[in-house]
């Protein structure tokens, strides 16, 4: 199936298939979503992508790779890869644009701090046990880290590089995510089927909200403007949990093994991307917001970026000997019919 991937991801091909039966309504089935790419082959010990994240200001594409031990950095712009920097087997990616970091969680119970501006490594803080997902709160100048498949959250001063403590959760922590409108870090945990509000002004868990009829939660993402978060069961359901409240606005479908998901707030879209080889894309449809469609994605794409200025989407996965990274565009705005051409200019106007 690899090779199958690899053939389909190197096509430029309009992709759009809307999978009936899977709650993708018939209004949209016309609509263009997304448009592949060809894929950008990484040379590399062919294994596994987790966590992507993009740096806007610097157009860079963040990918760890956890078989590679390194950090890949991609130019949005160019489609080149600017640098492959040496971590630990990483996971988690999380900018503190403040003071110019890039931090990666890694297995081998380091957090590695590398220099978001000249791309190389400056510091790797010790912390006890494998580390996964991390997020960054600039407000406190605190990282949170998971300590996978157990259960505490570590908090990193991320101007000294220093270990401050840990808060105690309930074992199994997925993704997480700092909100700096509610200013609250929200937690996936898969044991309790739940999502953990922690507050960064005592780092203790303040709440704790179930996510039914989503289970095995992965994927997270926040509509801050909206006051909703979006918890992605493993199951084939996303949660959208009101804010305010904690309770579940509405179960939406989607296919089964998505792992991250992240919210485009321009489009006001979320994509999720599963490993079997599906995309769903959520947003407004004709009866309120649901289920706009999948894209097809090659196989073992389980991790995505969203980039805020051009609205592309950006997926990673294995092939048979490299890795690849790929690129989906959006369709071009229309223009709108109703207005009249533009008045010729004087250097264009015949004398």
């Amino acid at each position: 199936m690899q090779r199958l991937s690899h053939l389909v991801a190197l096509g430029a091909l309009t992709v759009a298939s809307l999978v009936a039966g899977l709650g993708a309504p018939r209004a949209v089935a016309d609509v263009q979503l997304l448009s592949a790419q060809p894929a950008i082959a990484v040379p590399r010990e062919a294994g596994r992508f987790d966590y992507m994240t993009v740096d806007g200001q610097y157009r860079r594409l963040l990918a760890a790779h956890t078989s590679s031990n390194d950090l890949l950095v991609v130019n949005m712009d160019t489609g080149e890869i600017e640098r492959r920097v040496r971590t630990g087997a990483g996971h988690g990616v999380a900018l503190d644009v403040k003071h110019g970091k890039i931090f990666v969680g890694t297995e081998d119970g380091i957090v590695d701090v590398v220099h978001r501006r000249y791309l190389v490594e400056n510091d790797r803080i010790s912390v006890p046990g494998a580390a996964g997902a991390v997020t960054f709160d600039p407000k406190n100048d605190m990282l949170y880290a998971d300590h996978s498949d157990s259960g505490e959250v570590w908090v990193i001063d991320s101007r000294t590089n220093k270990l401050r403590g840990a808060i105690e959760i309930p074992k199994g922590p997925e993704y997480l995510e700092y909100d700096p409108v509610t200013d609250r870090v929200y937690q996936n945990v898969t044991s309790v089927n739940s999502v953990v509000v922690i507050d960064p002004q005592t780092n203790a868990v303040s709440g704790m909200w179930p996510i039914a009829p989503a289970s095995d939660p992965r994927g997270l993402a926040i509509d801050g403007a909206g006051h909703r978060l979006f918890s992605a069961g493993s199951n084939g359901k996303l949660a959208v949990i009101d804010m305010n409240t904690g309770s579940v606005l509405q179960a939406i479908d989607i296919p089964p093994r998505v792992d991250q998901i992240a919210w485009d707030a321009g489009l006001q879209r979320l994509y999720c991307a599963s490993g079997l080889g599906l995309l769903a894309v959520i947003g407004t449809t004709s009866v309120g917001f649901g289920r706009l469609g999948d894209v097809t994605i090659p196989r073992g794409a389980h991790t995505l970026a969203v980039d805020p200025k051009t609205h592309n989407v950006w997926v990673a996965y294995g092939g048979d000997n490299a890795d690849y990274v790929m690129k989906f565009m959006p369709p071009s705005p229309s223009p709108n019919p109703s207005l009249p051409p533009p008045a010729p200019t004087p250097s264009s106007t015949k004398m």
